[in-house]
């Protein structure tokens, strides 16, 4: 029985094993550090690409670079200004990228960045994820919680 249970434990390891938001949850309004962890390549092929689509309400995000990889931000505007600590932020981050690597098939990454939460206590933020492995294969983690293929995932907490 021990067994047939650690196997179907296994069987649950794919959907579970993506892309993940590290730590899982941090304060509401409020500055921080998190990191999107790779846990491996594609399948035997390099990842060459992470691109995280973040949450329309964040309303600042600045990427660590990373040495061999090359960091891209597209910016949206938002729709009304949103006091930060560096005065008034009118368009944010819709989208980071590294690319660059490669991050082969037998080693995890982390891919970090600092964002300024919304207030909004309770709430979890997902973010979008794509892993491009060379070839141009493209794996996207945007689904809901419990899919093949689920968004990561952060969990804001009151401070």
């Amino acid at each position: 029985m021990r067994i047939l249970t650690a196997l179907l434990g296994f069987a649950a390891l794919p959907a579970a094993a993506h892309v993940t938001v590290q730590p899982p949850e941090v304060p509401a309004q409020s500055y921080a550090r998190i990191a999107f962890a790779v846990p491996h390549g594609c399948a035997g092929q390099p990842t060459t690409a992470i691109e995280v689509t973040l949450p329309e309400d964040v309303p600042s995000a600045r990427p660590m670079p990373k040495p061999g990889w090359e960091t891209a931000i597209e910016t949206r505007p938002l729709a009304r200004p949103v006091p930060t600590a560096h005065g008034l932020v009118r368009e944010a981050p819709a989208t980071i990228a590294w690319r660059g690597g490669p991050l082969s098939d037998a080693y995890y990454e982390e891919f970090v960045m600092m964002i300024r939460t919304p207030d909004r206590s309770g709430e979890v933020l997902r973010f979008a994820v794509a892993k491009i492995c060379t070839g141009g294969i493209r794996h996207d983690w945007s689904g809901e919680a419990g899919s093949r293929q689920p968004a990561a995932t952060l969990r804001l907490v009151p401070w």
